[in-house]
């Protein structure tokens, strides 16, 4: 167990918290973990990101926020994950299923762009881009563009935040890639559970109990899939202190109200429908079971 992750765990947070705080509660905490789903299969998710304390040699023990790889240099994740960091600090791998098994090597990072109206308080517009210093090489994850309501869809959340263990008898940081499927609620739920309201950039989803994003899961991506291709439709942000209530309704980052913000940086970013097309295309409501 990582010592500094265990005593992240073990801290009482009494204060809204970013996702990559890593601590569950009543009200906004960073999520970190998947809670209540199953491990992916190598390869699934060829684009997603470990984003890594670049001083600490283990990425295992390094790895403390995710991301997705969305053109061949940049990765999306989210602002709060970034605060306090710089160039120097932070590494990259892309591709990553096993944290302690992994022979892709890290990238070092060329810049950080965080949205400029960031709200570290109210946690709104956390979103941030990180350019690579090299090209991935790895495919890239499109952006969904569709209808910004999803109510009633179900989302897939993918990272390495902390899981539960048998019954919720203990907790741990798997190794290795999990995911989970949760629906998109009523922002009702959200505000019932949190101090802040909800904006229409935020999404509100998951379940009462049982299943959930956690402690280490900052800044990855829900997944949707339309018409077979798979579109990133939000990343984690921030939500309970799930080891206390095993699960709860978290919020995301709505990717379809930020595409400006990214081609702002990386104009040739992919996104799904086009733009050309409209927002009309089908939403499919049947994604991987857990």
């Amino acid at each position: 167990m990582n010592t500094l992750r265990l005593l992240l765990v073990l801290i009482f947070c009494t204060q809204p918290v970013l996702a990559s705080d890593l601590i569950p509660s009543e009200i906004p905490v960073t999520s970190e973990k998947i809670l209540g789903g199953i491990e992916s299969k190598t390869g699934d998710w060829p684009w997603i990101a470990a984003i890594l304390y670049s001083n600490e040699p283990d990425m295992y023990q390094a790895q403390f926020c995710a991301g997705v790889l969305v053109d061949d240099t940049w990765v999306l994740t989210a602002a709060h994950c970034l605060t306090g960091q710089t160039t120097s600090t932070i590494n990259v791998a892309v591709g990553v299923f096993d944290l302690s098994n992994f022979s892709g090597g890290r990238m070092a990072v060329k810049s950080i762009r965080v949205h400029p109206q960031y709200n570290s308080t109210t946690s709104q517009n956390d979103i941030a881009l990180l350019e690579l210093n090299q090209p991935s090489g790895q495919p890239t994850l499109p952006l969904f563009f569709g209808e910004p309501d999803l109510l009633g869809k179900m989302l897939t959340a993918i990272g390495w935040g902390m899981a539960d263990g048998t019954n919720f008898s203990y907790w741990y940081y798997p190794e290795k890639l999990r995911q989970v499927n949760l629906p998109v609620v009523a922002d009702s739920y959200c505000n019932n559970t949190y101090s802040t309201d909800l904006i229409s950039s935020q999404i509100c989803a998951g379940y009462y109990d049982g299943k959930d994003v956690c402690n280490g899961d900052s800044g990855g991506p829900v997944v949707a899939q339309i018409n077979g291709i798979w579109v990133h439709a939000g990343l984690v942000s921030y939500g309970t202190k799930c080891d206390d209530y095993r699960g709860w309704y978290g919020v995301y980052t709505r990717t379809s109200e930020f595409i400006s913000f990214v081609q702002q940086y990386v104009p040739g970013v992919s996104v799904f429908p086009t733009q050309s097309q409209g927002k009309a295309l089908p939403f499919l409501n049947t994604l991987l079971l857990d």
